[in-house]
């Protein structure tokens, strides 16, 4: 058994994979950050991959914004034009990935609902998305999350949201997330296919992994 004094000769580089047991799955925001559209690539890019985004990823991803101050502290991409966005989107996920990753994004119509982004949904996609309105949990004005599972019963679109845990915790003083085994994802909201909601017409992707790390 080694002293108190020993110091390891190596250090353990941590895992990437996600830990099933840790309570906490999803990314969430802090009060006074607008990175909505940060955390749904980071929320993507973990479902899809079932890896963990690691401080060295997320500095990178970082370090890629346009303008950090006026992202994370002002307007954050609400004001992103549809190419400026797309851009971001691409560079923000090929920070995140390992050596062989890539994904494609396809842009959904802009008629298509919750039905419809239910249906994009599946082992090797998410869907990523504007919306305002409310939801099972909360009621945002204009906000970007990551659609990860969908359910027939009830009917519904299950959100990993960022802002969640904050809102959720401060409102009702609880917080829990759901786990989806068939995916292997986690979502802390949810929106039934028959809720009133507006979901922005450029800002509305279909994410999949084109393929895994070598």
């Amino acid at each position: 058994m080694p002293h108190a004094d020993e110091s390891p000769l190596t250090t353990e580089v941590p895992s990437r994979w996600v830990d099933p047991e840790a309570r906490l799955q999803i990314y969430f925001q802090a009060p006074l950050d607008s990175a909505c559209f940060l955390y749904a690539q980071a929320n993507a890019y973990k479902g899809l991959t079932g890896k963990r985004v690691t401080r060295e990823h997320w500095n990178r991803a970082i370090s890629r914004l346009p303008d950090p101050a006026a992202f994370l502290g002002g307007t954050g991409a609400t004001e992103l034009s549809y190419d400026e966005a797309v851009s971001l989107l691409g560079d923000i996920l090929g920070a995140f990935s390992d050596r062989g990753e890539t994904f494609t994004l396809d842009k959904l119509s802009p008629s298509a609902g919750i039905a419809d982004f239910c249906s994009a949904i599946s082992s090797e996609s998410v869907v990523v998305f504007a919306y305002g309105g409310p939801s099972e949990f909360q009621h945002p004005a204009s906000h970007v999350v990551c659609g990860v599972a969908a359910s027939d019963d009830p009917a519904a679109l299950h959100l990993a949201c960022s802002a969640a845990f904050l809102d959720r915790h401060m409102r009702y003083g609880e917080y829990f997330e759901r786990h989806h085994p068939a995916l292997g994802r986690w979502s802390n909201d949810s929106i039934p296919v028959d809720n009133q909601v507006v979901i922005a017409p450029n800002f509305r992707w279909r994410v999949t992994l084109a393929e895994r790390a070598d």
